[in-house]
């Protein structure tokens, strides 16, 4: 659905949470094609769309979203980032790795394609709590700008490189990834890395006190900050890749 989460003072407010839903998402593969819903379109209006969203769920009916909503490119291992506050939706033919800070159910949905459930009704929407929060200023240029981060090596050696794929100020964490044929040496520095292998077969990971496990593709495993560091082994010498996110 297109949807959006609260901001921080309003879940506050609104929830007694001490933090919001920022997430992000990871394409671990789509079909050619696909696209994310990320921000809005230049100059909308938001009185407009609001009027949209609310007829369609009134008179069941579907809208345009492509009018009022912007949509980029999506392909293998991009990475998107949502920060609270911003209107997004995965699109189809997407496998996505949903990465997100979740204290509980409080996203808003603002327009789900008029699907009914099987009893034949339609999905309750929270349009009005949707336009406290949503930043109408997240248009193409910010979306382009602050939301489709570009990759970058920021560490290498013999058959693996460690990569930033981004984070946001508003965002408490970072999302990096490992690529790599031979084994790589991770340490925790005092974080705990929460790891899921996007391509690859199999890994394999050692701690530096000795334990050992196995994890499969799309498998999403964590290791406490206490373990200090451990090493990444691909399971068939093939290429794999894990994403690793952590608290900055």
């Amino acid at each position: 659905s297109i949807q959006c989460h609260p901001r921080p003072e309003y879940i506050r407010r609104e929830f007694g949470e001490p933090f919001t839903q920022d997430e992000s998402y990871y394409i671990v593969t789509n079909r050619p094609g696909a696209r994310v819903y990320l921000g809005f379109r230049n100059n909308v209006n938001p009185d407009q769309f609001r009027a949209e969203v609310e007829r369609s769920h009134r008179e069941q009916v579907p809208i345009d979203v492509d009018r009022f909503v912007n949509s980029v490119p999506s392909h293998q291992h991009d990475l998107f980032l949502i920060p609270n506050g911003t209107i997004h939706a995965s699109g189809t033919d997407n496998l996505v790795l949903e990465i997100s800070a979740t204290p509980y159910i409080y996203t808003f949905k603002i327009y789900d394609w008029v699907r009914k459930d099987l009893s034949g009704k339609l999905r309750p929407l929270n349009i009005d709590r949707a336009w406290q929060n949503l930043y109408f200023d997240r248009q193409e240029d910010y979306v382009r700008e602050h939301l489709c981060p570009r990759p970058q090596v920021i560490k290498s050696g013999e058959g693996w490189q460690e990569l930033f794929l981004g984070t946001h100020p508003a965002i408490f964490y970072q999302v990096n990834r490992y690529d790599f044929t031979q084994p790589v040496e991770v340490t925790t520095e005092n974080r705990f890395h929460v790891l899921n292998l996007v391509e690859g077969e199999s890994v394999w990971l050692e701690t530096a006190s000795g334990s050992r496990a196995q994890f499969h593709f799309g498998e999403t495993f964590v290791v406490p900050a206490a373990a200090g560091g451990y090493r990444l082994i691909p399971g068939n010498g093939e290429l794999c890749r894990v994403v690793k996110v952590f608290v900055k």
